[in-house]
């Protein structure tokens, strides 16, 4: 028997003006055999926009972009 592991996240944003955080996406690991290379999936899919989202969440690629206009406006 093989023990696996398995990582979900939500990602939450928070706007200038906004009094709280809002979740605008979700995802998971998937299974791995241990949590080095669960970790290294969720970073993987964080760092390049890919997670899940649903109705009423921003498109991850807008996510994105706006991370990036900001580090370059800084």
């Amino acid at each position: 028997m093989s023990t696996e592991y398995r990582i979900e996240f939500a990602i939450q944003r928070r706007l200038d003006g906004e009094e709280d955080f809002t979740e605008i996406g979700f995802g998971s690991s998937g299974a791995h055999s241990d949590l080095d290379a669960a970790v290294y999936a969720i970073e993987s899919d964080v760092s390049n926009g890919q997670w899940e989202t649903e109705a009423g969440q921003p498109d991850p690629d807008d996510v994105m972009a706006a991370i990036e206009a900001d580090e370059e406006n800084r």
